[in-house]
């Protein structure tokens, strides 16, 4: 099992806000955060914008904006602060 912190990016009528979040997998990273991209707001595989790279939900585009592995440790102490998804 290998700990990772991670955050999902929305842009909404010009404004854009990260939510931070952790997650832990045996697979690919990338794809668990693409997962939790696409069902954020609801969004459907269909929902795909190539060209910017994220879901469209109604009016906000939303964003895996990156994961990055970290210790055990970090994972414990952050999770006291941030959503475990």
């Amino acid at each position: 099992m290998k700990y990772y912190f991670a955050r999902i990016n929305e842009t909404n009528c010009g404004f854009e806000y990260d939510t931070p979040y952790l997650f832990t997998t045996k697979g690919s990273p990338e794809r668990y955060a693409d997962k939790v991209a696409r069902e954020w707001r609801g969004c459907v595989k269909g929902d795909w914008d190539k060209a910017l790279q994220g879901y469209w939900c109604d009016t906000t585009l939303i964003c895996d904006n990156g994961t990055r592995e970290i210790p055990e440790a970090d994972f414990d102490i952050l999770k006291k602060y941030l959503a475990v998804l």
